[in-house]
C-alpha cells in the first residue's frame, strides 16, 4: 500500500470520489498482483500437506474427502483416486489462470 500513488488519491477526491469508490478503483487494482501471488503460493502450499499427512500417518485416519466419498459410497477406491486427480487437476488450471493474471499486470 506504500507504492500507492498518492496523487491518484488526491486527483479522485478533488473529482469528488468517495472512499468505497476509491478503495475498488485505485487500491484493488494496485493490490491485484500480490493478491493473486499469495493465492497461488497458498493454493500450492495447501494442495502439497495432503502427501506429507499421508505419508506420516500412513493413512490411517487422515483422509481426503474426495477419498472418503468415494470410500464410503461404493467402497470403490479407484473412482475416489480419480477425484483426487481431478482435484489435481483442477488445481493447476487456477495456478495457470493466476500465472497468466499475474503476467498480465505485469506487461501493464
Amino acid at each position: 500500500l506504500q507504492s500507492e500513488d498518492e496523487s491518484q488519491k488526491e486527483a479522485a477526491m478533488l473529482d469528488g470520489a468517495s472512499a468505497w469508490s476509491q478503495f475498488i478503483n485505485l487500491t484493488v487494482p494496485h493490490l491485484a498482483r500480490p493478491i493473486a501471488i499469495v493465492v497461488m503460493i497458498q493454493s500450492i502450499f495447501h494442495l502439497s500437506l495432503y502427501a506429507e499427512i499421508e505419508i506420516v500417518s500412513r493413512g490411517n485416519g487422515n483422509k481426503n474427502l474426495p477419498y472418503l466419498i468415494g470410500e464410503f459410497t461404493s467402497n470403490n477406491i479407484g473412482a475416489a483416486s480419480a477425484t483426487g486427480i481431478f482435484a489435481v487437476i483442477l488445481a493447476n488450471i487456477i495456478a495457470i489462470f493466476l500465472l497468466r493474471m499475474v503476467g498480465k499486470s505485469l506487461m501493464d
